[in-house]
C-alpha cells in the first residue's frame, strides 16, 4: 500500500487538493515486479476527480491494469469498496489473459460470433466488461445453475424453489421465490469482503468426493475434506484410500459398478467395501452397511442445515417451495433431503450434471449502476431521486437501444444508526411521494421477514440507489426427443439399501423412459451425468421438457 496527500469529503468537495509531488514519490516506490495496482481514496464515489489523475499518472509511467474504486464501486463503505477494488486489480491480469487465449483458439477453429460472460449476479456481460471487472464473475459457475433451474422451474410451473448443485466437492444452495433468485452484496471470498450484487448462493464442502472421517470424539464427520477427481474416490481405482460420500452410495447400491459414471468411469464396488470398513466400520463397531448409511445420513444432515439457512433463517418455510437438484451427486440426495425436510416434491432436470451451462443459455445480459445516496427518508425529494435515475441510465449508455430492455430501480434502505442495509425493489423509476412510501412500508415488510421484527416508527434511511440494465436474449426452447428405439427404460431389479432396510428395487435408464411415464419408489434411475434416487412411497414422471418430477 502507498499512501497519497489528498482529501475529498463526504460531499464530494475537494478539502485538499492532490499534491502531485508525494503521488510521484509513491508510484517511484513500486517495484517493478507489480502487474496490478488498485486505487482507492475517501469518499471518491461523491467525487472521483483525484483517483482519475492518479489513474493517469500511473499511465503515464507505464502501469496499465488500473483499477479504480470509483469505478467497481461507487458507493459508501470504504472498508468493502477498498477490498472489492483490490480483488479486482488482482484478477484483471489472470482474466485478460484467460479471455484472450479462449478467442484466439476460438477463431482458429472457426468459433465466431459474440461472446459473452456470466457474473455472479445470474445477468451476461460483454467481454470487456468483464476484463475490465473480473470480480464480478467470481461466483459465476453457481450463477449459472441457479438460472438454469429458474428456467427449468418456471417451465414445470414452479416459481418457488430451493436449489441444490453438489458436485464432486461442495454442495451450494439457493433459494428462488416467485421466480427471481435471491441477491446479496454481503459476501466474501476466501475471507475477502466483495462489494458487488452475487445471487445469495451459500456453498459448503459437501460432494460425492467428499471424504469420511472420524474426530476425536469419535463421531462421524464428512467433508470439508475432498478426494477430487485424482486419486478420487476409493472406487475410481486410482490409488484412493479413503472412503467418500460416492463410495457409500456404492455400497448400498445406488450406485452400480456396472453403470460407469458419465459412460466410461467404471467403478470398484469392491475397493469402496475396503475403504468403508477398513476407515469406517470397524473403529466405530459397525456393519459395512451401517456406515456407509452414516456417511450418508450426516452428508444429508450437512446440506440440510445449508438448506435451512437460505430459507428458514431468512423467514421462508421450505414446506412451501420445490427441491429442484441437480450437479452429479444432486439427484442421489435430494429425495431423502425432501422426505426429511417435509418439501412435496422434488425436480430433476434434464442434463442435470451440467445444468449449469445450460443457464448459460438461458441469462439474459445484466448491467448494474448504482450511486449512494445516505439521506434520512424524510429529506428525499423523489424528484431528485428520479434524476438520478436518470443519470445512472446514462452511464449505461447509447448503442444498445434497438435491444429489448427492461430496467429494475432498487433503493437500499436502513434503519438509521443501522450498519448494513436491505436491498428493497421499486415498483416505477417515476417515483413520487406516494409510491416512495410504498418502498418504505416493503423496506419495513423486508426487514421483518429477515430479521423478525420491524420498527414501522423509526427513521428510515436511504444509503444507495440502484438500477439494472436487462437486456431481453432470444428464447430458448428445449426438446425432450426420447432414445428408446429398442431399448427398454426398464433395467431390472437390484437390492439397494435405504434408511427403512435393503430392498428389491427397479432401475431404469433416464434416456429410455417415455413422455410422462410413471415411476414408483423405491427405484434408481440411471443417465449420463447423475443418478436419480427415487425412495420407498415415492412417485416420479417425466415431463414433456424432459424433468423428472418426484412427488415425496
Amino acid at each position: 500500500r502507498f499512501t497519497v496527500k489528498e482529501r475529498v469529503g463526504p460531499d464530494g468537495d475537494v478539502i485538499i487538493p492532490l499534491d502531485i509531488d508525494s503521488l510521484e514519490k509513491a508510484i517511484g516506490e513500486i517495484p517493478d515486479s507489480v502487474e496490478a495496482v488498485a486505487v482507492s481514496t475517501l469518499f471518491s464515489f461523491a467525487n472521483p476527480k483525484h483517483e482519475k489523475l492518479i489513474e493517469k499518472y500511473l499511465v503515464e509511467n507505464g502501469f496499465t491494469d488500473i483499477t479504480l474504486s470509483s469505478e467497481v464501486l461507487p458507493e459508501i463503505r470504504e472498508y468493502e469498496r477498498t477490498s472489492t477494488t483490490v480483488i479486482n486489480a488482482s484478477l484483471k491480469p489472470v482474466f485478460r489473459d484467460y479471455l484472450g487465449q479462449l478467442e484466439d483458439r476460438a477463431r482458429r477453429i472457426g468459433v465466431t460470433g459474440t461472446w459473452l460472460v456470466m457474473q455472479s449476479n445470474g445477468g451476461l456481460i460483454e467481454p470487456e466488461v468483464a476484463r475490465n471487472q473480473p470480480l464480478r464473475t467470481i461466483l459465476s459457475g453457481p450463477a449459472g445453475g441457479v438460472k438454469g433451474s429458474q428456467f427449468i422451474g418456471s417451465s414445470a410451473g414452479f416459481e418457488d424453489l430451493l436449489t441444490l448443485d453438489m458436485g464432486g466437492t461442495s454442495a451450494d444452495v439457493c433459494l428462488i421465490k416467485s421466480g427471481e433468485a435471491a441477491v446479496t452484496t454481503d459476501w466474501e471470498i476466501n475471507g475477502h469482503r466483495v462489494g458487488v450484487s452475487s445471487l445469495d448462493v451459500h456453498t459448503i464442502g459437501s460432494g460425492g468426493g467428499s471424504i469420511a472421517w472420524i474426530d476425536e470424539g469419535g463421531a462421524l464427520r464428512v467433508g470439508p475434506k475432498s478426494a477430487g477427481a485424482d486419486p478420487g474416490p476409493a472406487c475410481y481405482g486410482k490409488g484412493g484410500k479413503e472412503p467418500t460420500v460416492t463410495d457409500a452410495h456404492l455400497v448400498l447400491g445406488r450406485l452400480d459398478q456396472d453403470f460407469p459414471l458419465a459412460d466410461s468411469l467404471k467403478l470398484n464396488r469392491e475397493a469402496s467395501k475396503n475403504a468403508v470398513n477398513e476407515k469406517m466400520a470397524r473403529p466405530l463397531g459397525l456393519t459395512t452397511t451401517e456406515a456407509a448409511q452414516g456417511i450418508l445420513d450426516v452428508a444429508n444432515s450437512n446440506m440440510k442445515r445449508a438448506l435451512r439457512l437460505v430459507s428458514v433463517q431468512q423467514g421462508y418455510d421450505p414446506r412451501t417451495f420445490t427441491l429442484l437438484a441437480y450437479g452429479g451427486a444432486g439427484p442421489l440426495h435430494a429425495t431423502q433431503l425432501a422426505a426429511e425436510m417435509s418439501i412435496p416434491r422434488v425436480i430433476i432436470p434434464p442434463a442435470a450434471g451440467v445444468l449449469s451451462a445450460l443457464g448459460l443459455l438461458v441469462s439474459n445480459t445484466r448491467q448494474e449502476f448504482v450511486s449512494s445516496v445516505l439521506e434520512q427518508f424524510n429529506a428525499v425529494d423523489p424528484g431528485d431521486l428520479v434524476e438520478r435515475w436518470k443519470e445512472l441510465g446514462k452511464e449505461w449508455g447509447s448503442g444498445s437501444e434497438d435491444k429489448p430492455v427492461d430496467l429494475k430501480a432498487y433503493l437500499d434502505m436502513r434503519y438509521v444508526g443501522q450498519s448494513y442495509h436491505l436491498r428493497v425493489p421499486v415498483s416505477q423509476i417515476a417515483m413520487d411521494g406516494e409510491s416512495l412510501s410504498r418502498a418504505r412500508d416493503r423496506f419495513h415488510d423486508l426487514h421483518k421477514r429477515k430479521y423478525g421484527y420491524a420498527k414501522p416508527k423509526e427513521p428510515v434511511e436511504i444509503v444507495n440507489q440502484r438500477l439494472d440494465v436487462i437486456g431481453q436474449i432470444e428464447k430458448v426452447m428445449l426438446s425432450c426427443e426420447r432414445e428408446r428405439g429398442d431399448r427398454d427404460a426398464f433395467l431390472g431389479k437390484r437390492n439397494v439399501v435405504f434408511p427403512e432396510g435393503e430392498m428389491e428395487t427397479d432401475v431404469y435408464r433416464y434416456e429410455s423412459l417415455g413422455l410422462d411415464e410413471s415411476i414408483d419408489g423405491p427405484a434408481i434411475v440411471h443417465s449420463r451425468d447423475s443418478t436419480i434416487t427415487v425412495m420407498p412411497g415415492q412417485k416420479a414422471r417425466l415431463t414433456r421438457d424432459g424433468a423428472l418430477i418426484i412427488e415425496v
